[in-house]
């Protein structure tokens, strides 16, 4: 059984003599949550839209679940979350969601049901019979949320889904999110990486329209082999010098400047002990720090690939 559901060979795509994007092999594997980040005008929102099917290739190849991403076999087995998704404004939300249901091929009272059943997962079934003007930008996100998640779709597209939410807001949709994973493969497309390191076992790096990097995030950020302080200024490169005698550190990093970012990554089978070394050095050198974390952010692994 083929476990892959979407595969890019040498993919590209230009408009006019400029190209958005070139060169893109890719393979994401089914029940997954993947995450495509990079700074403005990497490709994302190209490579957004052909695995959409919203664009078509200049060169190369993109199949989803084994077909172009257009293919009438694909119909109800992809849904996508486009960020900027607009609501009618004269239509109840819950009928909108009816009338869309009934497009995927639901009869009416299956269409009800799955407009109630979308509703509950992002906790608003009590504004169905609302209009959208009537509702706050947040729950208008949520409603474009729920609309993503009604026919159990095998592929779930989501163009920053936690854009303009409140804290609270954001954290509910990351629940349903998390909840989806493992049952339903889901691409996040983000420029807020806490989202994508929260939600995302792998993460596709666009830079330039190129392939960066396609790697799981836990590689990325070392968990078990790094220690990231935040001092309380900018350490100097002197700083690596309190570290010379533990044979157990592997690497001594400095963050850019203004971040009073140290990293400090050790010997994996070290474990515990390297923790308790390291800490010790920062102590005898008089060093206070503001926070410790484990591993590193992707925010900052991330920053530090695309320099």
């Amino acid at each position: 059984m083929n476990n892959t559901i979407i595969e890019t060979q040498k993919l590209a795509k230009s408009f006019g003599d400029q190209w958005a994007l070139y060169g893109v092999d890719l393979t994401v594997n089914k029940g997954q949550t993947t995450g495509l980040v990079g700074p403005n005008g990497a490709g994302k929102t190209t490579l957004f839209s052909l695995f959409c099917g919203f664009l078509k290739p200049t060169k190369g190849s993109i199949k989803i679940l084994g077909h172009n991403p257009d293919h009438a076999d694909l119909r109800g087995r992809i849904s996508i979350l486009p960020q900027d998704a607009i609501l009618l404004k004269a239509i109840p939300v819950g009928k909108q969601l009816s009338m869309l249901a009934e497009l995927q091929g639901f009869n009416k009272k299956q269409a009800q049901a799955e407009s109630k059943r979308v509703l509950d997962m992002v906790d608003l079934a009590s504004s169905a019979n609302k209009n959208a003007e009537q509702l706050s930008h947040g729950m208008l996100k949520r409603i474009a949320i729920a609309q993503a998640f009604m026919g159990s779709p095998e592929l779930i597209l989501l163009d920053e889904p936690t854009a303009g939410l409140d804290p609270s807001t954001s954290d509910s949709i990351k629940a349903v999110i998390r909840d989806l994973s493992g049952s339903t493969s889901i691409i996040i497309s983000s420029h807020n990486l806490e989202v994508i390191e929260d939600l995302c076992q792998q993460v596709i790096i666009l830079k330039k329209g190129r392939l960066h990097a396609y790697e799981k995030i836990s590689d990325m950020t070392a968990r078990t082999k790094a220690l990231t302080f935040r001092l309380e200024n900018d350490p100097d490169e002197s700083i690596k010098n309190i570290f010379t005698g533990l044979d157990l550190v592997t690497e001594v990093r400095l963050g850019k400047k203004g971040q009073h970012r140290l990293v400090v990554k050790f010997k994996q089978e070290a474990g515990q002990m390297a923790e308790i070394e390291i800490l010790k050095c920062l102590a005898e050198a008089n060093v206070p720090y503001r926070e410790m974390i484990r591993g590193e952010r992707l925010q900052e692994t991330v920053a530090d690939r695309l320099d």
